[in-house]
């Protein structure tokens, strides 16, 4: 219920959207480049805002004190970079699935989707805690591969194993089944919600075509990293 509510809430605001401003412009991500800044900002908006608000709530009012402790800093960027992958499996997921629908099974298998995974993980520079980015790379593509030997997942269904990892990455938790449970809720809405903005900016068709034209030049590895828009 609640991943329906949240894509259909995007889906409001983006009508919305449109009757303020009139037409919107057509969709920007048309390359494997765009497509990794916009996984890689969507993830990391993800990553620290399922970890950071949980944790605020949890703190009340003394939650500004101890974000002063550098022990609570540390957690929380540890759990904020341990998510980070996690949630970028599944907009990768995510953005196969789009591809899928719109008939384009070529462009989404792993292969042609793999400069795109390299990128994204790469995106926001170094890692501020040890993080093997290979293996979480090499993670991602086989889940896609799995994936695409199967039919495409409702999109309410993401959400519980990383709300579930995210959890227990969390430095300020109770042992709830409750509380547990908001966070896997907090996490699957705002996935949902990613879901509708990655259906409003990605561009199927000549997505696909760069796609594909990449992963026959071999283009592999990080692009230049650019500032992050939603930073971890």
């Amino acid at each position: 219920m609640l991943g329906h509510a949240a894509a259909a809430l995007e889906r409001i605001r983006n009508i919305g959207r449109r009757f303020r401003l009139g037409r919107t412009s057509p969709p920007s991500c048309r390359s494997p480049e765009a497509l990794a800044a916009l996984l890689a900002g969507e993830a990391a908006f993800v990553a620290q805002k399922s970890t950071i608000e949980y944790c605020r709530a949890r703190a009340g009012c003394s939650w500004t004190k101890l974000f002063e402790a550098e022990e609570l800093v540390l957690a929380m960027t540890r759990a904020r970079w341990t998510a980070f992958p996690a949630v970028l499996a599944d907009l990768a997921e995510m953005t196969q699935i789009l591809l899928r629908r719109a008939g384009f099974e070529r462009a989404a298998r792993p292969e042609p989707l793999r400069p795109v995974v390299a990128r994204a993980l790469r995106h926001h520079g170094e890692p501020e805690i040890p993080l093997d980015l290979e293996t979480a790379e090499a993670a991602i593509l086989e889940r896609l591969a799995r994936a695409g030997d199967a039919p495409p997942r409702a999109v309410r269904a993401f959400g519980t194993a990383t709300g579930h990892l995210i959890f227990d990455l969390l430095p300020l938790k109770t042992d709830h089944r409750g509380d547990r449970e908001v966070v896997q809720n907090q996490v699957s809405f705002l996935l949902c919600g990613v879901y509708a903005r990655l259906e409003e900016a990605i561009a199927p068709a000549p997505l696909a075509e760069a796609l594909l034209a990449a992963a026959r030049s071999e283009l592999v590895g990080p692009a230049g990293f650019e500032p992050a828009t939603r930073p971890l």
